[in-house]
Formats: C-alpha cells, structure tokens, sequence
C-alpha cells in the first residue's frame, strides 16, 4: 500500500480522521528545544459542578469541559434556589485535579454573577492553586492588591454565578 493509500484508508465516510492504533496521536514535529510533541487527546464533556460547603438547593448546575492534552477550558453555571450558608469559604469542585504546585495557580472569568456580595471598588476573581480539585472565589480591588477570599456567607439564599476558566492538568 502507498502512502496516499495509507493516508486515504485512515479517513471515514463522513471525512474524519481516525487513528487505527490506540495510544497514537498527531506527531507535530517542531524544530523547538522542547522536541516533537505528540498530540494523543482531546476530550469534551460535562460534570455536575456544585458548591462543596454549605447546604445548596440548585435550580441549575451546568458543567461542560473541553480538554486537548492537559489544557482544560471549563464552563460553569450555579442558579441556586435556597442556602442554609456554612463558614466555608466558596469552593467549587472542577472536573481534572490542577497541574502545578502551590504557585502554579489558574484564573478565569465571571459572565454574570446575582447574589454574590463583596466590597465596593473590587471585582469576583476565581482561582485556584496546583494540584486541588476545587477553585475558590475571592474579590479582588480594580488597582490589585491582595485578594479577599469570600465565604458561603457572601451568597445570597438564591442567585446564580456563570463562569470560565482555562488551567493545566494534572493527570
């Protein structure tokens, strides 16, 4: 078989490629000091994000994930119907435990946030530090500054957060 034949046997019908060999990926073979790098992953999905303390009764809780190699982008959002609090601070569970240590942190962005207070003259900031599962929610002042960690006690008895958020995994 020529490698035209080869190549054209690895397309479907519906014009995808399919890799006929588990564990094999696309070589991209970069003349950089890394190396080549070979791509073997890419995943999309959803998990069921949700407050990890205090009691919560949810309305909504949508989670989906896009993942190419150990990079994660996730979509959330939380429309909670009732909060009997806790003293926690506001944790959220991710679907992949985050790469790095304790100072390889990841951030994202709020969409729409109701029901959420914090001081005036800052801004809620998600992030999270290396090798957790969850990310936290802080407010953060427009000209920087130290970020003030928020707490269960910040949530209203309903409201909804949306948000995203890119990291580096850890598998």
């Amino acid at each position: 078989m020529s490698n035209a034949q080869y190549l054209a046997s690895l397309v479907n019908s519906s014009g995808n490629i399919n890799i006929p060999v588990s564990n094999a990926g696309i070589n991209f073979n970069n003349s950089s000091a890394i190396g080549a790098s070979t791509l073997t992953d890419y995943e999309t999905g959803t998990w069921t994000p949700a407050f990890q303390t205090g009691t919560f009764t949810y309305n909504r809780q949508v989670g989906y994930y896009t993942k190419v190699g150990n990079i994660v982008t996730v979509g959330v959002g939380l429309l909670w119907a009732t909060n009997s609090g806790g003293s926690g601070v506001i944790s959220i569970n991710l679907p992949f435990t985050l790469g790095g240590t304790t100072y390889g942190r990841a951030t994202g962005s709020f969409g729409y946030v109701s029901g959420l207070s914090f001081t005036s003259g800052t801004v809620p900031e998600i992030t999270s530090t290396g090798g957790t599962t969850n990310l936290n929610v802080f407010a953060i002042a427009n000209g920087g500054g130290a970020p003030t960690q928020l707490l269960n006690s910040n949530l209203s008895s309903s409201g909804e957060i949306q948000f995203s958020m890119t990291y580096i995994a850890n598998f």
